[in-house]
């Protein structure tokens, strides 16, 4: 395989890796009608930057659904300890306290703990159950919070506590947004939704803005009704006068919450494991089912991806695979399809997996 500027890229059948949020919608339109790829694999965890009613079918395109669900779960869990303790902490630099009485406890009866009411019994609501949903709700459950899983289909016997029903969603004392913007998902919380939240309710968004009526959490904040950390804004940057960056109910970020040690070049795993999916004879035969997006809910959170090239990844040499692009997939290639990790439906693999067995060098992996 070989690495190459998407200009050099063969007129079709090629391999296309890019970062959609470091170019323009202009250049991401250019670079993807530039040739007729087989597959497109984006850096970003969410999908929002394609029109997928505009898209080929037979054009795969996938996500790095799983790369950023540490740095996105570490990122929402200081927010919400943060919150918690945001009066104060029960550490100080240094010892400030006289030396007691000879028949003085250690430890007074009113001594404070900072104020901060901590994890243990608070009630949380994640939304989305994809790999930082599932991630969070694990460490917030370890914790001693009781998590509630907000999904649009409710699995029976599920680890945690799930509803759809975003009234019972908002019914807690913080609501951690890790949806992908879709249409179904496009102002899912919105004004007539966030003015039934429980009052102080502490919002948390590692998605995207568009995911919350941003006016309306600005004034429910302004008259003290709610909380909100946010990583995500509309516009990113917010104007200098906008009232989110004044308010002491809001702390924001400019949408790092992706960012870690590892996370520069953290994608390339899950573009390693969709590749050797897609050159596995049989696709499905040795994919652990923990590891497939759950697409029944649109389950990633959509968060830019790190500052890498945007190169495509042409066949070194060989002709373009002679493969038929049918209208729609036939029926065994949508059943591997449900495996391909990663997988933006209604987008299909047939052409992919074609393309990527063609790149194969035998002997080398």
């Amino acid at each position: 395989m070989e690495l190459r500027p998407w200009q050099e890229a063969p007129e079709r059948d090629g391999v296309l890796l890019m970062a959609p949020h470091e170019l323009s919608a202009g250049r991401r339109a250019e670079v993807l009608r530039s040739a007729r790829w087989s597959w497109v694999h984006l850096t970003s965890a969410g999908a929002d930057f394609i029109d997928l009613a505009e898209w080929p079918a037979d054009t795969l395109l996938t996500r790095s659904w799983r790369c950023y669900a540490a740095p996105l779960a570490e990122y929402a869990l200081h927010a919400v300890l943060t919150h918690e303790w945001r009066r104060g902490t029960p550490w100080q630099e240094r010892d400030t306290r006289s030396a007691p009485a000879p028949d003085a406890p250690p430890v007074p009866a009113g001594a404070s703990t900072g104020g901060g009411t901590g994890l243990w019994g608070a009630e949380v609501t994640v939304a989305g159950w994809g790999a930082v949903g599932q991630r969070l709700a694990t460490v917030l459950d370890a914790l001693g919070a009781r998590v509630t899983v907000l999904r649009r289909s409710p699995e029976p016997g599920a680890p945690f506590r799930q509803t759809s029903d975003l009234g019972r969603a908002l019914d807690a004392d913080h609501l951690v947004v890790a949806l992908p913007l879709t249409a179904g998902t496009r102002h899912l919380f919105d004004r007539a939704a966030l003015v039934r939240a429980r009052p102080g309710l502490h919002l948390v968004n590692v998605s995207r803005a568009a995911i919350v009526d941003q006016d309306a959490l600005t004034e429910l904040c302004a008259a003290g009704r709610l909380f909100a950390t946010l990583d995500v804004t509309d516009p990113e940057p917010l104007p200098t006068g906008h009232p989110l960056r004044s308010l002491p109910t809001v702390r924001l970020s400019p949408h790092v919450a992706w960012r870690s040690r590892a996370s520069d070049a953290a994608f390339a795993d899950d573009f390693a494991r969709i590749w050797a999916t897609l050159a596995d004879p049989d696709s499905s035969a040795d994919l652990d089912s923990s590891d497939a997006p759950d697409i029944s809910d649109a389950s990633a959170p959509g968060v830019p991806g790190p500052a890498v090239p945007t190169p495509g990844v042409p066949t070194p040499g060989a002709p373009a695979p002679a493969v038929p692009a049918p209208s729609a997939p036939a029926p065994d290639a949508r059943a591997l399809d449900s495996v391909i990790p990663g997988v933006v439906p209604p987008t299909s693999g047939r052409r992919a997996r074609a393309a990527v067995r063609a790149l194969l060098t035998p002997g080398r992996s």
